[in-house]
């Protein structure tokens, strides 16, 4: 056993405000008690004009829990964090990882306004191996990313690699998604 520094730290899960109150419920009761077995605290946020719900959950036990599955507590750029080894062997949870990473440290935009079609991800993150394991996780899955530029980002440029991200991976993140609807409206 590892003598570990037992700092508390904590899970967000969100749900926006307006969502069904048994919805509500039902997540505090299935991921605080019946994955974590832990008593959890509700907050309300309100941050860019949606109403957000967070279940925020402290716990050593829940630090210990994702230390065993490859997940760092605290700063990812200073401890280097990564793609842990079981994302890797599972295209599934490979794919739905970049999805949190392009939602938290990407973005979408129009590479041309003399061409409105043209669409480019960007992944920007001052982490270099989060950043090489990215670029790498979008090469096994397919896709034809940029060389890493000035060590902090790369891009998905290829009109048939929007598609693909959009079709296989898609967005999470509200914002990202309505960008894309903006930007292939007619």
């Amino acid at each position: 056993m590892c003598n570990i520094n037992y700092v508390l730290s904590r899970l967000l899960c969100c749900c926006f405000v307006n969502a069904n109150k048994i919805l509500r419920k039902s997540l505090s009761s299935i991921l605080a008690k019946n994955v974590f077995n832990l008593n959890a605290k509700e907050l309300l946020r309100l941050k860019n004009k949606n109403n957000e719900r967070f279940l925020d959950l402290y716990s050593k036990e829940l630090v210990l829990f994702f230390i065993s599955i490859g997940i760092k507590p605290r700063d990812k750029i200073l401890n280097q964090s990564t793609i842990p080894n079981w994302i890797w062997r599972d295209d599934n949870f490979l794919r739905a990882c970049l999805r949190g990473l392009i939602d938290t440290d990407g973005s979408i935009f129009r590479m041309s306004n003399k061409n409105p079609n043209l669409l480019r991800i960007c992944f920007t993150n001052y982490n270099i191996k989060l950043l090489n394991d990215t670029r790498d996780s979008f090469i096994k899955l397919g896709f034809n990313p940029s060389k890493i530029i000035s060590n902090k980002q790369f891009f998905i440029s290829r009109k048939k690699d929007i598609g693909k991200y959009l079709k296989e991976v898609g967005f999470s993140n509200k914002k990202h998604i309505d960008r894309v609807k903006d930007f292939l409206a007619p």
